[in-house]
């Protein structure tokens, strides 16, 4: 999907911005083929070592590069990309509209703009309890909105970027949804996989806790609901990671949406 929506074809030189460890990064590098140069971008020195070390492992490092910069003040020449993109960067700055420019600056004419974003649209279900189901989407509101208002970001991005891409005068403005899925049944899925991706869940909602809980407030969200999904949230995540067998047979499901739009540099 990534591949027809971006265009990608051998030969691109593309640009990472916030690329974090470079999971991403390396996932556009197997899109276009072994002719492309792709430069990730992040303002974390730490990541980046990751992702010079992973890339490098894979065997990857003669395609791509990493620079240390931030997405107001990317670090890579004035219409030297051909696809300049990001995933999940937009939602964390106050700011996007400036970063989107900047994107567009560092993109050739004719060249494409890129972002991969979380919106609004999200479902969830908990089986037997429908009350606790409907607490957990109320919760996951008030948090967005709680972010927005004490930090003045959008978490739920995703459905403004069209306009955002307008206003940073791209033109040709698509856009397309795909469902970020959770469902630990999955056959498809290793269950090697899901632990570690449920044991780094647990962490970040143990390390996170005290702020998430303060936005949620704000958000409006009562403390009693949080302390008692809070509650809830956590023995489920340590119950899953206790049995494999309650794990293979949890039918619990999430789902998020990643909006996908694109631009054009006239």
């Amino acid at each position: 999907m990534h591949a027809s929506f971006l265009g990608v074809k051998p030969g691109m030189k593309i640009v990472d911005v916030g690329c974090g460890t470079g999971d991403f990064t390396r996932y556009l590098a197997s899109l276009v083929g072994s002719k492309c140069k792709i430069i990730g971008v992040d303002a974390r020195a730490a990541s980046l070592k990751a992702a010079e070390r992973e890339t490098a492992r894979e065997g990857l490092s003669s395609r791509i590069s990493y620079r240390k910069g931030d997405a107001y003040s990317i670090p890579v020449e004035e219409g030297w990309a051909d696809l300049t993109c990001c995933r999940t960067l937009l939602m964390h700055l106050t700011d996007p509209l400036k970063a989107v420019k900047e994107m567009k600056r560092i993109t050739r004419r004719g060249g494409t703009v890129a972002a991969f974003e979380r919106g609004s649209m999200n479902a969830a279900f908990i089986p037997g309890d429908e009350r606790l189901t409907k607490m957990a989407l109320r919760l996951g509101e008030a948090y967005v909105d709680g972010v927005r208002k004490l930090e003045r970001k959008s978490f739920n991005i995703g459905e403004r970027l069209p306009t955002v891409f307008h206003e940073a005068g791209l033109d040709g403005v698509m856009a397309e949804v795909q469902a970020d899925t959770y469902l630990a049944t999955d056959p498809r899925r290793k269950l090697r996989d899901v632990k570690d991706e449920l044991a780094f869940e647990l962490a970040t909602f143990r390390e996170t806790k005290e702020v998430s809980d303060k936005a949620m407030i704000a958000g409006g969200a009562s403390k009693a609901d949080i302390v008692k999904y809070n509650r809830w949230f956590e023995g489920f995540l340590k119950g899953l990671l206790s049995s494999d067998e309650k794990l293979r047979n949890d039918t619990t499901f999430g789902a998020g949406a990643m909006y996908l739009v694109a631009g054009r540099k006239g």
